[in-house]
Order: structure tokens, then sequence, then C-alpha cells
């Protein structure tokens, strides 16, 4: 793994594409409820901003005995955000 600038990038960078998947099946989905839709993209940006704190913020997982764990952690929770719109798009596909 990179350093902690590249790895806020790569967050940015899976949520930005993430949110614009989800945004694309609002647009061919006309039947899809807009509550499920607005508590998918509320969830992403949640888990984004999450991320994004955890990153900065080392120290404040109590959890991690290492930094390097800590950030494995961080890498792992990272790829469970796609896991998140996977299943919205089975959900609705």
């Amino acid at each position: 793994m990179g350093n902690i600038r590249q790895l806020k990038k790569d967050i940015n960078k899976l949520a930005y594409c993430l949110l614009s998947e989800c945004f694309a099946i609002k647009h061919y989905n006309k039947n899809l409820e807009e509550d499920e839709f607005d508590k998918i993209i509320k969830k992403v940006v949640y888990l984004r901003n999450d991320l994004i704190v955890r990153a900065n913020h080392p120290e404040l997982d109590a959890e991690a005995d290492t930094v390097k764990e800590h950030y494995q952690a961080v890498h792992r929770d990272l790829v469970g955000l796609i896991d998140v719109v996977e299943k919205f798009k089975k959900d609705q596909g």
C-alpha cells in the first residue's frame, strides 16, 4: 500500500465511481423506490467519510495493535464498500 494521500485518493475515486453507478441504476430503473435509493446513497457517503477519517487519524482505532494493521483494516473496509453497491445492483436487477 502507498502513502496516506494515495489511499484517500483511492477512497474518493472508488466512492464517486460507485455513486455514479448508483445514479445510473436509478436512471435506467424507473421502478426504483426513492427511499431505497436514498438509503444506499447515504450509506456509501457515510462509509466514504468514515474511511477518510480513519485514514487521517490512525490513533483513534483502539482495536489495531499497529499502524500497519489499522491501514490494512481501512483497505479491507474500502473493498467492503464495493459490496454495498453490488448488493444494491443485485437487488435491482
